[in-house]
């Protein structure tokens, strides 16, 4: 064998072998031009879109677009695109047999792609053997992206609103338990608001002794006035937290129509980048590059047999 490191010797060989290399080279060509025709490997048509993924930091500390494919890969959206495009048929799975599910998530994710680009961009690429359907999948997907993205934002702030409505009903059911206590002690002390009250019946007291006013009057104001200084200090305290209360209601309400507007707006999560289209070219099979494997292959094996042939006369003789 060491004489077939010659390269001229080699080249004399082959050149002996040289028309059943050609015969062979062209009976390979056109077999696999044959069998990677549409008779033998259905053609696939591709579709691709690319977003750029927006609005979606609150959900994680990953980047936006990690989050995108997660959200894209998850089983809800592949379920739902099986469902919505009858891939279990579509793909000639049988639906009786018992891996059918895991069968069609298989095939599922050798038809979908989805991956990040150094831009921060994800690009969807679906294969069909019907280019129009391939791009309605392309824009299912996205479309039902976003419906999901959509979906966790409200989950998020209802879950929210949940808490603030109890909080809302706890501070309503403080204010009306004071209010009561408030009223009533308005109508039974006469309490409506202690300041002014206090600097009211001073100045009358104080008036009162000054132009000798008869002794029942005197009386009688110094009668409220030691109502105020028994029951005052309670009123106010109650009538201070009463405002304390106001002001908390009216945050909490401010919280909640801030709740309520995240959960009613209507946005997109992505942007779209590049819009897909119908291909009209099929992306498989790649029918040159199976012709050349096929070629270099069968050619590779004859050339090493023609070798072992020889060899194997030269040890005879």
């Amino acid at each position: 064998m060491k004489e077939y490191l010659d390269s001229r010797a080699l080249f004399k060989l082959l050149w002996a072998w040289k028309i059943h290399l050609a015969l062979l080279g062209g009976a390979v060509m056109l077999l696999a031009v044959l069998f990677s025709s549409s008779l033998f490997i259905t053609p696939l048509y591709k579709s691709q879109a690319r977003l750029y993924p927006v609005n979606a930091r609150a959900f994680s500390e990953e980047s936006e677009s990690e989050q995108m494919l997660e959200v894209i890969g998850s089983s809800d959206l592949k379920r739902k695109m099986i469902e919505t495009f009858s891939l279990v048929e579509r793909y000639k799975i049988d639906s009786q047999s018992r891996a059918v599910h895991a069968k069609v998530l298989k095939a599922y994710d050798k038809h979908v792609t989805c991956v990040k680009t150094r831009y921060e961009t994800v690009e969807i690429s679906i294969l069909d053997r019907d280019p129009k359907m391939a791009c309605a999948m392309v824009d299912s997907l996205m479309s039902f992206y976003n419906a999901k993205m959509l979906a966790m934002h409200r989950e998020k702030y209802q879950g929210q609103l949940a808490a603030f409505q109890q909080d809302m009903s706890r501070k309503q059911a403080d204010i009306d338990s004071l209010d009561s206590r408030l009223s009533a002690y308005r109508q039974r002390y006469g309490l409506l608001d202690y300041q002014s009250q206090t600097e009211q019946l001073t100045l009358g007291y104080a008036e009162a002794l000054a132009r000798g006013a008869s002794r029942a009057s005197v009386d009688e104001l110094k009668k409220r006035l030691d109502l105020l200084a028994e029951r005052g200090g309670t009123f106010r305290q109650m009538q201070a937290r009463m405002t304390e209360l106001l002001q908390q209601r009216e945050q909490i309400g401010r919280q909640l129509e801030e709740i309520l507007s995240q959960i009613n707006r209507r946005e997109n999560f992505s942007v779209l980048v590049e819009a897909p289209f119908p291909a009209d070219k099929k992306s498989y099979p790649t029918r040159w590059l199976i012709v050349l494997a096929s070629l270099l292959s069968a050619e590779f094996l004859a050339v090493l047999l023609i070798l072992l042939m020889d060899s194997s006369n030269q040890v005879k003789s």
